[in-house]
């Protein structure tokens, strides 16, 4: 391997599929001698098989070089992580409980926790803000609308995890809150002017980058600063905003590169070279190896073709080296966790009442749940929801976008029943059918309870509803938080972190 061809494979970090290190990912690992790699929900099964994995890949590399070992863990829906160690809310739900320190908390035992799987990089948390009520691809991910406070909690999130011995990411730079577009499906745009992304969007990440030792790059256009690249491959944003304006001297990790958002425009493999060539340096691959092996060559194709400069090369290189050098070695499995409980704690804090009253009677009440599938970017699909239950409890389930029959069914279940409904809403702002089949519930149901358990959107749908509470996830923790409130007496302490009409 020429000394160019080692510079490109140290500025990737990669995924791959599968729980174990078979020989031939041993093999890849060796032969490429990559920077780092990415873990997702299809290499972690438990926490030990995990650990076992890491320790593998770990194992490959110097010790005193470990690689970047990374994972999307950020609490609530995206947790590549769930069994076997504390589940964390949404932060939205984090924001609500109005509590920093508790952010801090957050972060210090979701470092922990990752240091027992032998992971060092958290590509969390968000700087996004929560601007449009139709993004569902940030959500309840963002710590809210306010920039000032959401970088508060985003920077107490961020010193729990770096004070745990983990390295925080903010992202996406320069912020993918105002777009209802999916970056993992189509390149999304953001028309707002100049003045406005400043003292909105990006202020979250000028208050917190200069001590920031890594960030995540969006694949958006922000029209007002380079009208023609998104974000990863715009030198205006990455050198010229990020690295001359706001003093950013860490690491600058791409998003995915084999999102469709950079996949089905410039391509990934090319786009891996003109993100070096705007700033980034480290380009993530997350899925193929085949796109690595062209991602490495076409860099060293633009070396050689004055392209990429070897001083920009050498400059992400250098950068990398530093970060990893300076990474946690992993924890003992058995190690005592600092806050024990804390997800249900936040899942309580931050359940907030909207209206009315928040209390219900297990005895007396059915749970009417919307579930089905969704798929949600960088979550991927998404079926599997908390239960909530008690002791006397009834449940009917419909779609999460019931049709007319779907919605008679309800209805009909709901007068065998006879009794309360406690409605868990997903997204009705979004699905017509679960407003209508809502409405209907209120006809005949003027006292059900209803219970916002993603954005808190869906609770200025319904404006003669008298009981309307928000959770901002459907999480374990955030499901027995609820609990806790409605069934156990516990307060609603939580508050809206963004402005909702009609409240």
């Amino acid at each position: 391997m020429n000394d160019v061809r080692a510079l490109a494979a140290g500025v990737i970090a990669s995924g791959f599929d599968g729980y174990d290190l078979t020989p031939e990912i041993a093999g890849a690992i060796d032969e490429l001698g990559l920077g780092g790699w990415i873990l997702f929900g299809h290499n972690t099964r438990t926490v030990e098989q995990a650990r076992a994995l890491t320790d593998a890949i770990r194992a490959h590399y110097p010790a005193d070089l470990p690689p970047i070992l990374a994972i999307d863990q950020e609490g609530g829906r995206v947790a590549r992580l769930r069994e076997g160690l504390e589940q964390i809310p949404a932060m939205m739900a984090v924001a609500a409980t109005g509590d920093v320190e508790l952010a801090r908390k957050a972060g210090e035992q979701m470092a922990f926790d990752l240091r027992r799987v032998g992971v060092n990089v958290d590509y969390a948390p968000v700087l996004d803000l929560a601007l449009e009520r139709m993004n569902t691809v940030i959500g309840s991910r963002s710590f809210g609308a306010d920039p000032r406070r959401a970088a508060a909690f985003a920077g107490a999130f961020a010193e729990g995890l770096e004070s745990g011995g983990m390295v925080a990411t903010f992202k996406h730079f320069p912020g993918h809150g105002s777009t209802a577009v999916d970056s993992h499906l189509e390149l999304p745009t953001i028309d707002v002017d100049e003045t406005t992304l400043r003292s909105r969007d990006l202020l979250p990440f000028s208050l917190l980058l200069p001590r920031a030792r890594a960030l995540m790059t969006a694949h958006i256009v922000a029209r007002a600063f380079d009208p023609n690249n998104a974000a990863t491959l715009s030198h205006a944003l990455l050198t010229d905003l990020l690295r001359g304006e706001m003093g950013f001297r860490g690491v600058a990790f791409t998003d995915c590169m084999e999102m469709d958002a950079i996949a089905r425009t410039v391509g990934s493999a090319t786009g891996a070279v003109d993100a070096l060539v705007a700033g980034a340096d480290c380009v993530l691959i997350s899925h193929r190896l085949s796109v690595v092996r062209d991602a490495i060559d076409l860099i060293e194709r633009a070396v050689a073709g004055g392209t990429l400069s070897r001083e920009r090369l050498e400059e992400a290189h250098r950068r990398v080296l530093d970060l990893r050098r300076g990474l946690a070695p992993p924890l003992p499995l058995d190690a005592a966790p600092p806050h024990p409980g804390i997800g249900r704690e936040i899942g309580r804090r931050a359940v907030t009442l909207v209206r009315g009253d928040a209390r219900a009677d297990a005895s007396a009440g059915v749970v009417v749940s919307f579930e089905g599938t969704t798929t949600e970017g960088v979550q991927g699909t998404h079926s599997q929801h908390a239960e909530l239950e008690a002791e006397g409890l009834e449940h009917l389930y419909a779609p999460l976008d019931p049709d007319d029959a779907a919605i008679e069914r309800l209805c009909e279940g709901l007068r065998r029943s006879g009794r309360r409904p406690i409605v868990l809403m997903r997204r009705a702002h979004v699905y017509a059918g679960q407003a209508r089949a809502i409405e209907r519930i209120l006809d005949a149901h003027p006292d059900a309870l209803l219970i916002s358990t993603r954005e808190p959107f869906d609770a200025s749908e319904f404006s003669r509803a008298r009981d309307v509470v928000c959770t901002y996830g459907d999480d374990r923790p955030s499901i027995d938080g609820l609990s806790d409130v409605i069934f156990g007496g516990a307060a609603p302490s939580g508050t809206l972190p963004l402005e909702i009409a009609a409240v």
